[in-house]
């Protein structure tokens, strides 16, 4: 018991990232690829985790190594990889928070009750957001989503040994494979893998957090050790989740004709009856508390990372404290606000915003990856801390399938008539 509560109590950024990665990627897509394709796509999960790991782990080496984020490394590589990183945070962040936010929401209204519609239920969960973010940033971030993840992993193991239990390991008359069927599932598994686990990106804001951590850790080995280790736990848990849901997923919706709802609100009901199907109508509220603390993790942690991202490229540019968190705040209240100007206009979409936001971060992925691998093998960073060998091999397999797998998805869609 000692063992775990230290080990608890040292974890930070690996499940801050954790908790925004599980979310719409998990619950909404994981869910959709059980329901529609029953395991034929656990694959892709799988490929996805294994493809991406390694440029996810830069995110705390780097700040343990350095004692900076990957956005400072960044600039010292080249400003051109600096500014494309903000040009591109800039073009995705407000239909990022606003896919995150609208899941949460209709969990909300679920839960709550329909006095409030999604777009109200949305500013609500923004301005509390907001309102914690302010008052208590990185340490209030970082004690409430250890819960969170922690509450949300159990319940949906035990949730699955209890689907199991009732329908079966497999959904009746099928394959590990199904027919993936043609175009619209291409797009699909697009979407699926383009924020599974979540998108590369998000290494920065990994990055981010690591650096915050730092200060409360001795030597600088010893954090890279503890970074690392917290990494893992969070990129396991991460893809332990994302099966459990594909699974539940299939077992309970596969073949039964269900078609998961374009609106957010009748979704979340679709969602909620997943696990009340499997449990029993005894288990709706306190299943309906869970999932919606889990996407509000989600809403949560990206809700902070993007403001972080600013803050930190106003003091690799020689802001002061001050000054950075002037722009935190500011760069917090624009993101709510541009936000819930989006959610307004595709409360019932949810689907089609997912997936343009999940396809972007899709296409994009090889360029924040490479921009990783330079800035770890960067001049200022010791040598031994390189990249190099078969990881590095291995390192450099992975981003060619991240550039094949992009370059083939702007064939398909744009070229192949």
């Amino acid at each position: 018991m000692d063992v775990f509560k230290r080990t608890f109590s040292n974890l930070g950024p690996g499940i801050i990232w954790a908790a925004s990665s599980i979310g719409v990627s998990h619950i909404v897509q994981s869910t959709r690829a059980g329901a529609d394709y029953a395991f034929a796509l656990i694959g892709f999960i799988f490929l996805a985790h294994l493809i991406k790991y390694p440029f996810f782990k830069i995110g705390p080496e780097y700040a343990a190594v350095t004692g900076e984020s990957l956005l400072e490394g960044y600039k010292k590589h080249s400003r051109l990889g600096f500014y494309s990183y903000l040009v591109l945070t800039f073009l995705t962040m407000f239909f990022v928070q606003a896919a995150v936010t609208i899941v949460t929401a209709a969990l909300a209204l679920n839960l709550f009750g329909d006095f409030l519609n999604v777009s109200e239920w949305s500013s609500v969960i923004l301005i509390i957001t907001c309102g914690i973010l302010i008052a208590g940033q990185f340490k209030w971030l970082n004690e409430s989503l250890k819960w969170m993840v922690l509450i949300l992993a159990i319940a949906s193991l035990i949730t699955l040994i209890a689907a199991i239990s009732q329908y079966g390991l497999l959904p009746p008359k099928t394959y590990l494979l199904t027919d993936l069927g043609p175009a619209m599932s291409i797009a699909f598994v697009v979407a699926l893998v383009g924020w599974m686990p979540t998108s590369i990106e998000v290494s920065v804001w990994h990055s981010i957090w690591s650096e915050r951590k730092i200060k409360e850790l001795p030597e600088r080995e010893y954090a890279k050790k503890s970074l690392v280790f917290d990494f893992k736990v969070g990129y396991f848990t991460s893809l332990l989740l994302a099966i459990v849901f594909v699974w539940l997923g299939a077992l309970i919706m596969f073949g039964k004709g269900i078609e998961l709802s374009q609106s957010a609100g009748i979704f979340a009901g679709q969602l909620i009856n997943i696990y009340t199907e499997s449990l029993g109508d005894w288990s709706h509220l306190i299943i309906s508390i869970i999932c919606f603390f889990a996407l509000f993790s989600t809403t949560f942690a990206v809700s902070d990372g993007f403001p972080q991202v600013w803050r930190s490229a106003l003091k690799g540019s020689g802001g002061n404290q001050i000054s950075e968190n002037r722009v935190y705040i500011i760069s917090l209240v624009t993101l709510s606000l541009i936000s819930w100007f989006i959610i307004s206009l595709f409360a019932n979409q949810l689907k089609s915003l997912i997936d343009f936001v999940t396809t972007l971060s899709f296409v994009c992925a090889p360029i924040f990856a490479l921009l990783n691998i330079l800035v770890m093998n960067g001049k200022w960073v010791p040598r031994e801390y390189h990249l190099k060998g078969w990881y590095l091999v291995y390192t450099f397999a992975c981003l060619g399938l991240l550039i094949c797998f992009s370059l083939y998805f702007v064939y398909w869609r744009f070229l192949s008539g």
